[in-house]
């Protein structure tokens, strides 16, 4: 083998690595849900999305818009009242995994109870880079004009578990997701550096 075919091996063993260990933390993060059946779909959505970032090419990095839109497409979500619109990023395959998961969370939240369920409303899906050199990227999803469902006092979603945990440990970076009277405001910063194709 050349140096190259060993490089690229190497990087495709580490990928499968990191891909099967986020696969057992998702799975680990869903003990809190007590229905079976209902379990099973998630997971099957959660590692769909997975999939469906690992099959892009490496080199290529994966495009933030085009994660936004094609979770908004499989959810057949793509409407009138949403904006999704930024600069162009190329996320490397560690990062795309991560937003893809949360994207999917927030999509799939958003067709069930908030603005993507409800006639009227609003969703905008925005990023945005800040800091000396755009050192750090942000990313706001946020809804209007929903027609929120009563708190149920349930645990903490697995969406908020990605945001809370796997963006802060894995892109060392923070975000907030609140709940209110229309919609979901979600909001998330992490460093450029070590998460977009072109730091790395």
């Amino acid at each position: 083998m050349t140096v190259k075919e060993v490089a690229d091996s190497a990087e495709l063993n580490h990928r499968i690595r990191r891909l099967l260990a986020l696969i057992r933390s998702i799975a680990v993060h869903m003990q809190i849900q007590d229905d079976a059946e209902d379990s099973a779909l998630h997971l099957a959505g959660r590692v769909g999305v997975i999939g469906r970032v690992a099959l892009t090419p490496i080199a290529a990095g994966v495009d933030m818009e085009s994660l936004v839109l094609d979770e908004l497409l499989v959810h057949r979500a793509r409407r009138s009242g949403l904006i999704v619109e930024g600069p162009e990023v190329r996320l490397n395959a560690k990062s795309a995994e991560l937003m893809g998961l949360l994207i999917h969370e927030l999509v799939t939240n958003s067709v069930k109870f908030g603005a993507l369920s409800q006639s009227q409303t609003q969703l905008r899906v925005v990023w945005w880079f800040t800091g000396v050199e755009d050192s750090h990227l942000h990313l706001e999803w946020g809804e209007s004009g929903v027609r929120m469902p009563p708190a149920t006092g349930k645990k903490p979603g697995f969406g908020s578990q990605v945001l809370k945990r796997l963006i802060a440990s894995e892109l060392h970076g923070e975000g907030d997701m609140l709940f209110l009277r229309e919609g979901v405001l979600c909001t998330i910063e992490f460093p450029a550096s070590g998460a977009l194709l072109q730091y790395e």
